[in-house]
């Protein structure tokens, strides 16, 4: 387990309520998901002003209001009153100025913070603007997990030989295990099957820190990839999890599911053709 904390923290600021002009309103897509115009269109079209909500605005001290939750309804708002949309007066009325929750003296990393702290629980973010706006923010979890897959020259978000799949899971890793753990994860991972888009799967990763953290005393890194590797390639691999976690398409799967079928795999994998040294398998339908 993971020593290190990696909770959500903001300072103390002020916080006020107050009516602000859409139009003042900027974005910086560096501390939140990026816009999506079309998205925006679409609200500006069906908006309801009664239904807007309440926009989170930092107010930067030398660069005016940035929106930090609520882009979409601020620029659907900006688009109305453009008269980019048709839309009734009484609407275009309505958004003349909308009440805004409005935060001060914040810096650009705490705007990220806010940002992911008030979208985190109503999964309206996707796992990978997450990351990276996490990691915008200095939140320790995305910079220690950024700072490994940056060692590896691994980049999130894309099916490539150089990109992670499943950053939740790898996410998940470092913060039960640690960034330490991670590290050793994609190096063996790599040492087993080379840099191919399936090596850094986030199941197969997540199994290998399992393995590797608890029995770091029997367990070498450099058999355990010798021996993953005689498993076939990562792609082999990660269907016979997927068989294991499903008991070979019979039952549905979850992600927990997953990860305890990787951990059968590469367990099974370190004990095959092995007398001494060998690791419990777990029972993965208990």
């Amino acid at each position: 387990m993971s020593s290190k904390d990696y909770s959500y923290d903001i300072p103390d600021h002020p916080i006020k309520y107050v009516e602000v002009d859409p139009r003042i309103i900027k974005f910086d897509h560096r501390a939140q998901r990026s816009l999506n115009k079309t998205r925006a269109k679409t609200i500006a079209e069906k908006l309801v002003p009664t239904a807007l909500g309440t926009p989170i605005i930092s107010h930067r001290d030398d660069d005016g209001m940035y929106a930090v939750d609520g882009m979409h309804r601020i620029y659907a708002c900006q688009l109305i009153l453009a008269e980019t949309v048709t839309v009734r007066d009484e609407v275009r009325d309505a958004v003349q100025t909308i009440t805004c929750e409005v935060h001060s003296r914040l810096s650009m990393a705490n705007e990220a913070s806010l940002f992911i702290i008030k979208n985190k629980e109503s999964s309206k973010v996707g796992p990978t603007d997450e990351f990276r706006i996490g990691v915008v923010a200095g939140h320790p979890l995305f910079v220690d997990t950024n700072t490994v897959l940056e060692k590896h020259q691994l980049k999130v978000g894309t099916r490539a030989v150089n990109a992670v799949r499943g950053i939740k899971g790898i996410l998940d890793v470092v913060k039960e295990y640690g960034p330490d753990v991670l590290d050793q994860s994609l190096t063996i991972a790599e040492e087993a099957w080379g840099r191919t888009p399936d090596t850094w799967h986030s199941v197969i990763i997540g199994g290998i820190a399992i393995v590797i953290s608890r029995h770091p005393d029997v367990v070498k890194p450099a058999e355990l990839a010798q021996k993953l590797k005689r498993q076939g390639d990562p792609a082999t691999f990660k269907a016979k999890i997927q068989i294991a976690a499903t008991n070979n398409n019979t039952r549905l799967d979850g992600t927990k599911g997953r990860l305890k079928a990787a951990h059968l795999a590469v367990a099974s994998a370190w004990n095959a053709n092995r007398r001494v040294n060998k690791i419990p398998v777990p029972n993965i339908f208990e």
